[in-house]
């Protein structure tokens, strides 16, 4: 009996230090008010993660009601009307995942803190879907959970499909890829920014055709929260210890 109470209470430790069971679920605030696909959506979906959609009449009193873990921006039309409360989210700590149609702010949509607030400048803007090229093709973004390569197939569903990007001087951000085969200044595509804090897209996710669009979105997410919980993992372990638990008591009751 004695033995069986020690396996227990091992069990037990194990089960409190176990990563699986000490993270908590990672609170996500996805903003999506018309996009034609809701990619965002679908992959923060394909994580197993939950989260919680804003629109543009409830993303400032969302995003400012609590503390979040993610906050992902698909944007290529309706826009919350004040991105102040972003780039103050951001500025605070915050990690951030954004596509947005008019970070250059040309048809008065962004806020002229905005590029900044993610390590970027807006070289130019274009109306036409471009292939992006991976800069840096071993990085954990391309890799994981999902496989990456050069994204090639798109559709043309908006008139404004996003920005060419330079890196802000001296602020650490890295181009991961661009419009161009090769590293170009100018030319970036997908900027990790803010010492690894923020990732920006200068397309439009609602035109990066599937499984592309949703695979990148979960792995720029998955890479920003640094890991993804698994509680069936945490169910496994309960049943695995209370099977060990019943055989040692029906073993320990034999004995007596």
């Amino acid at each position: 009996m004695r033995l069986c109470r020690l396996v227990m209470v091992f069990a037990v430790i194990c089960l409190l230090v176990s990563p699986s069971f000490t993270q908590a679920a990672p609170s996500v605030l996805v903003y999506d008010d018309n996009t034609a696909h809701q990619r965002a959506q679908n992959a923060i979906t394909s994580l197993g993660i939950a989260y919680t959609r804003a629109t543009g009449s409830t993303f400032s009193g969302l995003l400012t009601s609590q503390s979040w873990d993610l906050v992902v921006v698909d944007c290529p039309s309706n826009t919350p009307g004040d991105w102040l409360p972003l780039i103050n989210y951001v500025q605070g700590g915050g990690r951030a995942l954004m596509s947005f149609w008019d970070l250059d702010n040309d048809t008065g949509y962004g806020n002229p803190a905005l590029p900044g607030a993610f390590d970027v400048s807006v070289s130019a803007s274009f109306g036409t879907p471009q292939t992006v090229y991976l800069w840096s093709s071993s990085h954990p973004v391309f890799q994981a959970p999902n496989a990456i390569g050069n994204l090639t197939s798109w559709t043309d569903e908006w008139a404004d499909d996003g920005d060419r990007l330079a890196l802000v001087p001296l602020r650490g951000a890295s181009a991961l890829a661009g419009y161009t085969a090769t590293a170009t200044e100018g030319q970036a595509a997908i900027v990790l920014g803010n010492s690894g804090r923020t990732i920006y897209n200068g397309f439009l996710w609602d035109e990066l055709n599937d499984p592309a669009g949703r695979s990148l979105i979960a792995n720029e997410a998955a890479f920003l929260l640094g890991s993804v919980p698994e509680p069936s993992s945490i169910l496994s372990l309960l049943c695995g210890l209370g099977g060990l638990g019943s055989l040692m008591w029906r073993r320990a009751r034999k004995t007596a």
